[in-house]
């Protein structure tokens, strides 16, 4: 009676020690404690752009303002799939992709007045694209020279943009002076900065 009544219990462990599978197939409790079943494959992610970045800087020395030229650039910062090309002052995209671009410009007046009548002078500043201007970042500043009496006369400001744009691989990128006008005393500017960003 002993040994039936043993049996009787040896059986019902076992049974309640394995499980199956969702093919039928006996899973040992010991199995479904260190992994459980598989779930179904989820759906495919979307790929997300490549990384693509890269930038450019200028001089804090004052460079002189003139139209027709790029801005000189003197050193550059961390790129991925953006070639930096000092000696050109350029930067080109590898990939195809919607890139974000941003520029900034230190701009300065200096003159020695004498008598001289107010004027303005205002500087007009664009990136190029494969030498062809992008209308969407022209930026405009105006410099204004106060009359004085024999008076060194200076006056400095800041011109920036942002802009969203889609480019091709290999596009070249380039910031530049389109206009400036005519009028006393010398603009130049200082710490000039490029920066591209691959958003999509």
């Amino acid at each position: 009676m002993k040994n039936d009544m043993s049996k009787k219990l040896s059986s019902f462990s076992e049974s309640n020690d394995e499980n199956t599978d969702p093919s039928g197939n006996p899973v040992s409790q010991h199995e479904l404690n260190n992994q459980g079943f598989l779930g179904p494959i989820g759906p495919v992610g979307i790929n997300a752009p490549a990384l693509a970045y890269g930038s450019v800087y200028g001089s804090s020395a004052a460079v002189v303002v003139t139209a027709g030229t790029v801005v000189d650039f003197t050193s550059s910062g961390p790129t991925l799939n953006i070639a930096a090309d000092l000696l050109a002052n350029t930067l080109t995209v590898a990939t195809s992709g919607i890139y974000t671009i941003h520029y900034n410009i230190n701009l300065a007046l200096s003159v020695i007045s004498t008598l001289l009548s107010a004027s303005n002078r205002i500087i007009e500043v664009a990136l190029n694209i494969n030498g062809t201007e992008d209308p969407t970042s022209i930026s405009t500043y105006s410099i204004t020279n106060i009359s004085g009496v024999a008076a060194a006369l200076a006056q400095a400001g800041t011109v920036s943009r942002s802009t969203i744009r889609s480019l091709n691989s290999n596009d070249v990128v380039t910031l530049g002076f389109r206009s400036t006008s005519i009028g006393p005393g010398t603009a130049t500017y200082t710490s000039p900065s490029l920066v591209i960003t691959r958003i999509e």
